[in-house]
């Protein structure tokens, strides 16, 4: 099966071909991964130009701030590297609370609008340390208050193949009413045995005299300070330093590493950008920027491909055998020819239920002894419950076993990408058909009826909620729901 996604900050599309597999880097296949990008979204016009230009699916220019996300598609699943300059431990000016180190707020934004299944986030190791790992803890804490469980590991580029000691902070976030287990993917090389620089360098001494640092460059590297980290030439046979968004920059005095073309001669260059994208892990007919500058901008600012290509391979294992999980559990369903028996007429009635408009829970109209049965509502049965004018609940032709039905008393809706958060009381519940609505259908579809009656809104705002049996149901009672309440959870397990 097939996981639409939205990528958020897309830039020139290194996560995203990540993310889709089907290239080939360094000689190694890296095969399509079941995953299909709906939406794509960057600021720069630039790396938008050089993303549509390297997918079928095309991306849209905006700012993120003025998109409405009720607007796009549905997704499975979000992925975003939102901005890092401000966390980035080579800017020792950075600014915390500018509006660029805020823009994460837009995930938790689109999180919060379409709630999709999971979130691979990607940003700088500087995030974990700043202001001793406060700003990770907040940024985490606002994922996690969407109704995610959240995890993040600092990965590292070398260890999966890529000539470079690039090191990221990649987050992974699965929503809590999903019983799923990630694992980050385990490296696939290690120290001793990681690919150099020279597998992506063809040749040293290239003509192009533009690439090449001018002697008065070479002569003020030679006179700067030893404590000064300048002139980080690098050696062909190991990882390349990481290459960032500026090695356009003419000057040798940065932290951008170069290459030593000839030591008698003191040539040094830079890198060109299809040799920056070969570091990067780009494969050679990814097509660059018409603009050099633009070109080193964008490579810089990427997620290596390789690297979100394990991330992604990871997600993809983890969806496919929770749901093989999911399938081979043993599936109790009732036998509705013998409830029909036992229960001639209704299965329960809680006629004597006094509906109390209005009122809150911390009132104490509420019995909370009695259970609570959370379901999941068909999209095409959505709106009755947003307005509140359900009247009757039809479950499907399966119902659990599990679930107790002379103590089916209260009912909580469980609107998709939303969660929980009004109650019913479940007036009379009964066995019908699928007649009772559509006259064409055969007498013999049984199934659940519940007549209910809106109560109250429970929780003020939807909260998340793991549908334990078959993702369709849960069984719990009012006093955990109070407990839940009181103790203010972002989301019942």
């Amino acid at each position: 099966m097939v996981s639409k996604v939205a990528s958020l900050f897309c830039g020139c599309g290194g996560s995203d071909l990540g993310l889709l597999g089907g290239f080939n880097y360094l000689g190694k296949d890296y095969k399509k991964l079941d995953f299909e990008i709906v939406y794509a979204l960057d600021f720069d016009k630039y790396a938008v130009d050089t993303y549509n230009k390297n997918f079928v699916h095309k991306a849209e220019c905006a700012d993120i701030c003025d998109v409405d996300f009720s607007n796009i598609p549905d997704v499975d699943v979000m992925i975003g590297g939102f901005p890092c300059q401000s966390f980035s431990t080579v800017n020792p000016t950075k600014d915390t609370n500018d509006a660029r180190a805020n823009l994460y707020k837009q995930i938790v934004r689109f999180l919060k609008e379409k709630q999709p299944k999971y979130f691979v986030c990607e940003n700088v190791k500087g995030l974990m340390t700043l202001q001793k790992g406060a700003i990770i803890t907040k940024i985490l804490d606002e994922f996690r208050a969407m109704g995610y469980n959240v995890r993040y590991k600092l990965i590292k580029a070398v260890e999966y193949g890529i000539p470079q000691r690039r090191e990221r902070v990649i987050i992974v976030g699965i929503r809590k009413d999903l019983d799923y287990t990630f694992e980050y993917p385990k490296a696939t090389t290690h120290e001793g045995n990681y690919t150099p620089l020279s597998a992506v360098i063809d040749e040293l001494a290239i003509p192009e005299s533009k690439y090449y640092f001018s002697e008065r460059a070479v002569q003020g590297v030679k006179n700067a300070k030893n404590n000064m980290k300048r002139g980080l030439w690098q050696d062909l046979s190991t990882p390349c330093l990481t290459v960032t968004a500026h090695l356009a920059k003419t000057s040798m005095n940065s932290r951008d590493p170069i290459l030593l073309v000839d030591a008698t001669k003191e040539l040094y260059r830079r890198f060109t950008p299809r040799e920056a994208a070969r570091i990067q892990s780009f494969p050679d007919n990814f097509l660059l920027n018409d603009s050099e500058p633009k070109s080193y901008k964008q490579i810089g600012n990427a997620i290596p491909p390789v690297l979100m290509w394990h991330i992604s391979e990871a997600l993809q294992d983890a969806i496919k055998a929770n749901d093989k999980k999911a399938n081979v559990e043993t599936v109790h369903l009732i036998n509705f020819e013998e409830i029909i028996k036992k229960y001639p007429k209704d299965i329960v009635e809680n006629k004597d239920y006094a509906t109390t408009k209005g009122y809150t829970s911390l009132d104490g109209g509420l019995d909370l002894t009695k259970n609570v049965l959370i379901s999941l509502v068909k999209a095409d049965n959505i709106d009755q419950y947003l307005d509140r004018s359900a009247k009757v609940y039809y479950t499907g032709k399966k119902f659990p076993s599990t679930i107790a039905l002379n103590k089916l008393y209260y009912f909580m809706p469980y609107i998709k990408r939303k969660g929980v958060r009004d109650l019913y009381i479940i007036r009379i519940a009964r066995v019908g058909t699928k007649k009772e609505v559509h006259p064409e259908c055969d007498d013999n579809d049984f199934r659940l009826v519940f007549e209910i009656e809106y109560v109250c809104q429970y929780f003020d705002d939807y909260l998340p909620v793991h549908l334990d049996i078959w993702r369709a149901f849960k069984d719990t009672t009012m006093s955990y729901l109070e407990k839940c309440k009181k103790e203010k959870l972002v989301a019942i397990e």
